[in-house]
């Protein structure tokens, strides 16, 4: 009898592991490409970055017009580059969702037979378009104004959006490597422009330029715009009135006041009228406006040979106002803060004048109002240059929220030693430092019916004695036109009579708020200038300027704007939690080195100052001409204070290179370790697996 045996196929383990391991592949990939094809997209990111915004949300429910995107985007793999060509699935994907979000909404519309009859359609639809050379998609593609642009192949493309309402048309005509908060930002301001229009005043209240325009200088171009002024401009009617004005345009909804470095009481008297009729005024002052030397710069000589002149002066205030409001602000001092210093220029120079803000100080406000204020809550880098401090003391009914301000280890330094560019200015602010203890505030709202800081009234009204008096006829003069018989005299004596009875003054001016009214000041002008918000750049040929933020000064101020001119859901939009982040502790490294070598160093530069005096002395006491007969003894004393001064400074040099050396270190241990720390972890990791499974199958 015979048996037959068979043996079936058996995988090995290593070969079932690879199976196994190509299975999950094949299957994340067949997800991923489902996922694809219906344009879904997870969004596993800390912030919910790649999720449209309850701003933009908002936008789109309220949308009662159709509003059509026209999206165009050269889909060709031979002209498109790798990055390009990513950049366009994120666009498109993010326009889905746009769509997804928006209403059905039944609106009236022609039929084929030209009748209106109502409809049941999506109050948002994009149109995608291949605008290759030669079609009518590249024709519509110029006539919306979207940019010709060199890609990354060296080929032309044509990457942009153009957002349609009825007449109404915006466009953004290149879509660059921006990050994808930032084209929602653009696009849902689009849609609200082309839907809703401009509907808000602003009126800029400044003697500068802001609007651009005449520079002074016949020889130079035209003055560019305020980069916050051009912003502004695309979605408010914006206009500047001189700070002399003496009246504030009807139909303001926001009053900027900016550098008011020329205003007189009557300019005042306007601004708290304003104000007091339920007006909105965002104030910025300065002690230091470290730019306007900047602005000097294109101002005609004076004199041939003689360097430009002019521009405006660096301090500014409302010497009438803020006391009258509560605000206590000194124009001629400016905030030292050791904790949110600034390198300069890279030189490990830390200026105590120069600070960057991150979240962190807004805690330093009693309840931290600015981490759930909408006009501050997800603004996570600020840079203030030389700013002013602000102590408030509101007088009763009115509501104050103090959002940004210093930390407790700051000072009050005269603006004069203020410049965070000058040689060895940081070092003297923190060889006299003397910390505050408290924060002092760069940002305040107050809100409420606001009294009058002038109970007597315009204070270019005429006195009542000026009023009274007339040039017309007197008495006697009005009854010999009378007795004369003659009518045309005797109807000018009526005439000037009665313009007599109409002239007193009679003081009409408000008192107390008659709606709650605004105001938030801002103790920095820098916070807003080009030079300190953006860095514009212009792709050569092409008349498209791309403007690189450096911080979130402008996200800040056009919150604000947004939030008093009563259009806060684009502010929801813009205020996305911020993917930048400072490297505070590299400050914070900074202080510590400087404070291991502060005793040691400030101990060497005073005896070097000590042997500079001592020598100053000596010399000035001997005149030029009869050093040669000095005796023996001073001549070594000379010598000597020398010697020790060269040596003392060079001690003071190699603390400070020390300094230095120290803070590098420190940067470069945190450096290597967090470059480390992950690939230690997993060869940790697989040292671990690997010592487990040996001992698990010696075990077997």
């Amino acid at each position: 009898m015979s048996q037959s045996t068979s043996s079936g196929f058996k995988l090995g383990r290593s070969a079932t592991a690879v199976l196994g391991l190509l299975v999950v592949l094949a299957i994340l990939f067949a997800i991923n490409f489902l996922v694809g094809l219906f344009g879904q997209r997870i969004d596993l990111t800390e912030n919910k970055v790649y999720t449209l915004s309850d701003g933009t949300k908002s936008i789109l429910a309220d949308l009662d017009t159709p509003v059509t995107i026209r999206y165009y985007a050269t889909d060709d793999a031979d002209v498109m580059g790798p990055s390009e060509r990513a950049r366009a699935q994120r666009v498109e994907d993010l326009l889905n969702e746009y769509v997804r979000s928006a209403p059905k909404k039944e609106v009236e519309l022609p039929n084929e037979d030209g009748e209106f009859e109502k409809q049941n359609i999506r109050m948002l639809t994009v149109q995608k378009l291949n605008p290759i050379p030669n079609t009518d998609a590249e024709d519509s593609a110029m006539l919306d104004g979207i940019q010709p642009v060199t890609g990354e192949t060296n080929s032309e493309i044509l990457f942009g959006l153009a957002v349609e309402c009825l007449d109404a048309n915006e466009v953004i005509p290149f879509i660059g490597a921006d990050s994808e908060t930032a084209l929602e930002y653009n696009l849902s301001r689009a849609i609200s422009l082309v839907h809703d229009g401009k509907d808000k005043n602003l009126v800029v209240m400044t003697s500068m330029s802001v609007g651009g325009g005449f520079s002074g200088n016949f020889q130079a171009p035209p003055q560019q715009p305020w980069f916050f002024y051009e912003q502004l401009g695309r979605d408010y009617n914006i206009s500047t009135i001189p700070a002399t004005a003496t009246e504030i345009p009807a139909g303001t909804d926001t009053l900027i006041v900016l550098h008011p470095y020329d205003i007189d009481d009557g300019g005042q008297f306007a601004i708290d009228q304003y104000l007091l009729q339920g007006g909105n005024v965002i104030a910025m002052v300065d002690p230091n406006f470290f730019y306007s030397r900047a602005l000097a710069q294109g101002q005609q000589p004076q004199m041939p040979g003689m360097p430009p002149q002019g521009g405006p002066p660096p301090t500014s205030d409302l010497p009438k106002l803020f006391p009258a409001y509560g605000i206590q602000y000194n124009a001629e001092q400016v905030v030292a803060d050791l904790s949110f210093a600034t390198e300069i220029m890279q030189r490990g120079n830390f200026s105590p004048t120069f600070l960057t803000l991150t979240q962190d100080a807004y805690e330093y406000i009693e309840g931290a109002p600015a981490l759930e204020d909408p006009m501050t809550r997800t603004v996570n880098d600020l840079n203030l240059l030389t700013p002013g401090g602000l102590d408030i003391a509101p007088p009763a009914g009115i509501e104050v929220t103090r959002l940004i301000g210093s930390s407790p280890v700051n000072q009050l330094i005269s603006s004069f030693d203020a410049d965070p560019t000058a040689e060895g200015g940081a070092d003297r602010i923190r060889e006299s430092f003397v910390p505050h203890g408290e924060s002092r505030t760069f940002v305040v709202r107050l809100t409420g019916n606001f009294k009058t800081a002038f109970p007597d009234g315009d204070p270019n009204a005429p006195a009542p004695e000026e009023a009274e008096a007339s040039d017309g006829p007197t008495d006697e003069e009005a009854d010999a036109a009378l007795d004369a018989d003659d009518p045309e005299a005797a109807a000018a004596a009526s005439a000037a009579d009665i313009e007599v009875e109409a002239e007193p003054y009679v003081d009409t001016s408000l008192k107390v708020g008659t709606s709650p009214g605004t105001l938030l000041v801002i103790s920095d002008v820098d916070f807003i200038y080009d030079a300190n918000v953006v860095r514009r750049q212009q792709i050569p040929g092409l008349n498209i300027v791309f403007a690189e933020p450096l911080n979130e000064n402008l996200d800040l101020f056009q919150n604000a704007v947004e939030l008093l001119s009563g259009d806060p859901e684009l502010v929801h939009v813009r205020s996305r939690d911020s993917v930048r982040r400072r490297f505070t502790r590299q400050s914070e490294w900074y202080a510590e080195a400087q404070e291991k070598y502060s005793a040691e160093l400030e101990e060497f530069s005073e005896k070097a100052r000590q042997a500079e005096s001592r020598l100053s002395d000596i010399l000035s006491q001997t005149p030029d001409i009869d050093q040669a007969l000095v005796s023996p003894e001073v001549q070594n004393e000379i010598e000597n204070l020398r010697q020790e001064q060269v040596a003392f400074s060079k001690r003071a040099r190699d603390l400070e290179k020390e300094v230095a050396r120290e803070f590098r270190r420190k940067l470069g241990i945190f450096k290597f370790g967090n470059s480390l720390i992950m690939p230690a972890i997993i060869i940790i990791f697989g040292l671990g697996l690997w010592v487990f499974r040996r001992v698990r199958t010696a075990a077997r």
